[in-house]
């Protein structure tokens, strides 16, 4: 019997290392696979993490460039404003002057001798608001463009900083 308990006990052993080898086996893919797995999951939240934080990043520059913008046109309508007033204010001041020239040209027809006199004077006042009205037409020109100018610099000035910023981020 002590032969036949050796031999079952070698086979008993030797089932119990094939079970034990299978179970390390198995212990091993299960690990192995678990790692991977975990691998797998951290590398696609790392690059959802990214993404989201690019996103993040991207709104934060559309928010503050959007804040740069409305400044950059509050800026324009500004001076926009300003030069509007001081147009008007020209135009005011040479209203002005034509009604006080208008009422001395009268009370000089009314004084003068003479229809010569008369038409020399009225002739007088009639060039000389043509001229004026040249000369303050260009003066109103060149503010409207000066206006014009200094509207639409705070505008250019943000754009361009926009378009430089976003090219350097692509490049």
């Amino acid at each position: 019997m002590n032969t036949k308990s050796t031999k079952q006990d070698k086979v008993t052993d030797g089932a119990t290392k094939a079970a034990e080898t299978i179970v390390a086996a198995g212990q091993e893919t299960i690990r192995n696979f678990a790692k991977a797995s975990t691998e797998s999951y951290e590398n696609a939240f790392a690059g959802m993490r990214t993404k989201a934080e690019g996103l993040v990043e991207g709104y934060d520059e559309i928010a503050a460039s959007g804040k740069e913008s409305i400044e950059a046109w509050s800026a324009a309508s500004t001076a926009y404003g300003k030069g509007v007033e001081a147009i008007g204010g020209e135009w005011l001041n040479f209203a002005k002057k034509m009604l006080d020239e208008n009422v001395q040209v009268t009370k000089a027809i009314m004084g003068a001798k003479s229809l010569n006199e008369v038409m020399d004077l009225q002739s007088e006042f009639v060039r000389g608001s043509f001229d004026g009205l040249m000369a303050q037409s260009t003066k109103v020109g060149e503010l409207a463009t000066k206006v014009a100018q200094d509207a639409v610099e705070p505008i250019n000035a943000q754009f361009t900083t926009t378009v430089e910023k976003w090219h350097n981020k692509t490049a």
